[in-house]
């Protein structure tokens, strides 16, 4: 997974807020601010970005309208956007693919305005809207609307939760602040008791959730961190070089370099923790070589030798 930068991260808030911001005219500043992250001063220069907005020509009728007015805030779409729209197949089967999507997602509840245009695209199709099935149900999705519920009712929630990097499986309380989806997947954010700070956890990952009926007692940060690995100067330096077959890993991770030459890519990154690395390699099925350090190259080794002793006597 790559870095998001902060121009994309606004650009995909400012998306997020105005079908939000249409159907709930005059909220506050900090109401936005609060729901959306960032600070009220941000937010405010979005807005501002938004109002320019629109069709080519950019007169009257033709931009997006931003009214802030004591603190309050109203959005008014161009003329454009009231006229009735004349899609193509293709264009009317790619928006009922994107709202089945959407609806297929345990926990995500769909605004009204979803539901009316799926209904009247599902009309405009007819039998062939029929022949369109989308499914995204993955592993922790039975947990997102328990999390979210969590995060609403402000309630401590306890987890058994398997992580990745430590390939260790434990039980946590967490204060839940958010919940956010990052790279394909759902995340929970919060203040975790057993690490006693701000920790992310991927719902895939969560094997029990209850909640505890206690109260929230911390307060999330202005900016929560997104929930993407931030490489630290303490963290372990791992150079890797990938086969075409795990070229993808380079997109997949947070790399520091990535250069290719003939069929090798050569991959440096950093980790916290040697374990992931070690077992991201063996996971790799021989397409990947450990070029250092020389713990990472011993910690395969000897996971390589336990994973055979488990299979019985066989030669070194």
């Amino acid at each position: 997974m790559t870095r998001p930068t902060r121009t994309l991260q606004r650009l995909e808030r400012i998306l997020t807020m105005v079908p939000w911001l249409l159907e709930n005219p005059g909220v506050t500043l900090g109401e936005i601010s609060e729901r959306f992250g960032g600070p009220r001063e941000e937010v405010a220069e979005d807005l501002d970005i938004l109002g320019y907005c629109g069709l080519p020509g950019y007169g009257g009728g033709d931009l997006v309208e931003v009214s802030i007015v004591a603190d309050r805030v109203t959005v008014r779409m161009a003329d454009f956007f009231s006229r009735p729209v004349n899609l193509s197949l293709r264009e009317a089967v790619t928006l009922l693919l994107a709202a089945r999507a959407l609806s297929s997602v345990e926990g995500l509840p769909e605004s009204d305005a979803l539901r009316r245009a799926t209904a009247r695209l599902e009309k405009v199709l007819g039998s062939q809207a029929a022949r369109v099935t989308v499914d995204l149900r993955s592993d922790g999705d039975q947990w997102l609307a328990s999390a979210r519920r969590a995060v609403a009712e402000q309630t401590v929630v306890h987890l058994t939760y398997r992580s990745a990097s430590k390939a260790q499986t434990t039980e946590r309380d967490v204060e839940p602040w958010a919940v956010v989806g990052r790279g394909g997947s759902w995340y929970l954010q919060g203040y975790c008791h057993q690490a006693g700070g701000p920790r992310d956890f991927r719902l895939d990952r969560v094997k029990e959730m209850h909640t505890t009926g206690q109260p929230v007692t911390s307060a999330p940060p202005d900016r929560p961190a997104p929930p993407v690995y931030q490489p630290s100067p303490e963290d372990t330096t791992v150079t890797l070089d990938l086969q075409p077959d795990a070229w993808w890993v380079a997109e997949w991770a947070v790399v520091d370099s990535a250069v290719t030459k003939r069929a090798v890519r050569r991959v440096t990154m950093r980790t916290p923790s040697v374990e992931w690395a070690a077992r991201l390699v063996l996971q790799l099925g021989g397409h990947a070589t450990v070029v250092a350090p020389p713990q990472v190259v011993q910690r395969v080794r000897d996971l390589a030798a336990a994973t055979l002793r488990g299979y019985g006597d066989l030669p070194n």
